[in-house]
């Protein structure tokens, strides 16, 4: 894997360090305690594994919707089994992170009755990496799947505006020698998040990522208005697979009718809609031989010939998995951008500053 260049000039702070204040700062902000606590988690976790866009840039965001009455801090969530393998959670307005975690544990101990769960989340907010949810139950010996409807960011096939969001397709499973694989992607070519992640270091994006007001393809993270579906009317396939389930199935709006993260007052009630499920691989075969069975496939894909000696194969994850160890070993990067945010919380929240 080739060096992070948009990470490689950036300071860099103890992993620990960057966890604890992130937790500390939504305490601080009156959130309540496990909340705050699988919150920090997620948008850390995000961060380690290199996906800055959803990891912890996002903190005064969250903050500014906690201080505006777009989240609830101390929502109370609702859960209701409506079948032997199914669920519905009540968000109340909380946190995403807290709401889609406590239903993927609601998803896993379901398989655990009945070989598989799934659970719809209603009334919620942003919540974050959705790698987070689904390696949880990758980690219990099951295949995990989650997914999220989204601000409405992307441009459909063959029109002008903005229809459907990002609506991440996520799906985590156990191997037998590493951490589980998990492919994370949004079903557009990038998120919207990473493309600010550019704007802020004051990089160009490449063509293909976003378009401007008129539709028209551009290289300025500062113009993109649209992002651009992967795969053209595939990617918009998909996004509106993802909405069924997180829309249409949990009556929370759908498409061009989602609330905006960034666009709409932070007063305003997201009503976001996610979908979780946990598999117990052991309802099919053994959880050893299967977990064999991804590692041998991971490694005959990694062991392929290679167009670029210097460049290797990898696997969906393998990225992640990579920064990870880089994070964890030699400090988290964080743009000045996001510097000066957390800035500015110490300053308001009386907290130390990481260093």
């Amino acid at each position: 894997m080739k060096p992070d260049k948009l990470h490689s000039e950036l300071q860099r702070f103890p992993a620990v360090s960057v966890y604890d204040f992130v937790e500390q700062a939504l305490l601080k902000s009156g959130v309540e305690e496990l909340a705050a606590r699988v919150t920090a988690r997620g948008l850390w976790q995000a961060s380690l594994r290199g996906v800055d866009s959803h990891g912890i840039r996002l903190l005064a965001h969250y903050l500014r919707g906690v201080q505006g009455g777009r989240i609830n801090p101390t929502a109370h969530f609702q859960f209701e089994k409506t079948s032997a393998s199914t669920g519905r959670l009540n968000a109340d307005h909380g946190f995403g992170h807290a709401a889609g975690m406590l239903a993927m544990q609601h998803a896993i101990e379901l398989a655990k009755e009945s070989g598989t769960g799934q659970v719809a989340v209603f009334n919620s907010s942003h919540c974050g990496s959705m790698a987070y949810f689904a390696l949880e139950a990758a980690n219990e010996d099951m295949i995990g799947t989650a997914y999220t409807n989204a601000s409405p960011n992307m441009r459909s096939a063959n029109a002008t505006t903005r229809f459907f969001g990002t609506n991440p397709i996520c799906m985590a499973a156990p191997m037998a020698k590493e951490e589980p694989f998990c492919y994370d992607g949004a079903t557009t070519m990038v998120a919207l998040n990473k493309i600010r992640n550019y704007g802020d270091q004051e990089q160009e994006i490449p063509l293909g990522w976003g378009a401007d007001e008129e539709g028209q393809d551009t290289t300025d993270p500062s113009a993109v208005s649209q992002l651009l579906p992967m795969g053209d009317y595939k990617g918009f396939g998909f996004a509106m697979m993802v909405d069924i389930l997180c829309g249409a199935l949990t009556g929370m709006p759908t498409g061009d009718q989602v609330s905006d993260m960034f666009r709409d007052s932070v007063s305003k009630k997201r009503l976001m809609g996610h979908f979780f499920t946990a598999t117990r691989i052991d309802a099919f075969q053994e959880a050893a031989q299967f977990k064999e069975r991804l590692q041998d496939l991971a490694d005959r894909i990694r062991n392929q010939p290679r167009q670029d000696a210097d460049v290797p194969v990898m696997i969906p994850g393998d990225p992640e998995k990579t920064h990870q160890a880089d994070r964890e070993k030699n400090g988290m990067p964080i743009a000045n951008t996001v510097l000066n945010d957390f800035e500015e919380i110490a300053e308001k929240l009386n907290l130390e500053m990481i260093s």
